[in-house]
């Protein structure tokens, strides 16, 4: 499991093997986290929010799933941010390498 505290690291990833990517997220406020990475690398899972609370406006976590698809070597680039504001909207930023091997 990933995390921001993974911000800086890099880790290593087998092909075809899986990471899981959480993050504290209350998309209530407007921002998000946004995940860039190189997709001839690796397979991202669509963006799922889990809410910690069932009442409105409660926060929770985003969710990616990482899956390495070829040898290579990517960096995950994350941005916390309101995206139609900008990159001035930019709150956090995390990265965080990964190495794949065969």
């Amino acid at each position: 499991m990933l995390s921001v505290a993974d911000n800086g690291k890099t880790i290593d990833l087998r092909v075809g093997h899986s990471v899981l990517l959480r993050l504290p997220e209350n998309p209530s406020t407007g921002y998000g986290w946004t995940l860039d990475a190189d997709p001839r690398l690796v397979e991202i899972s669509e963006k799922r929010h889990v809410h910690s609370a069932e009442t409105v406006g409660s926060g929770g976590e985003s969710q990616w799933s990482i899956k390495a698809a070829v040898p290579g070597a990517t960096t995950l680039r994350l941005k916390h941010w309101r995206e139609w504001e900008g990159e001035g909207a930019v709150t956090e930023r995390c990265e965080v390498g990964l190495v794949i091997s065969a």
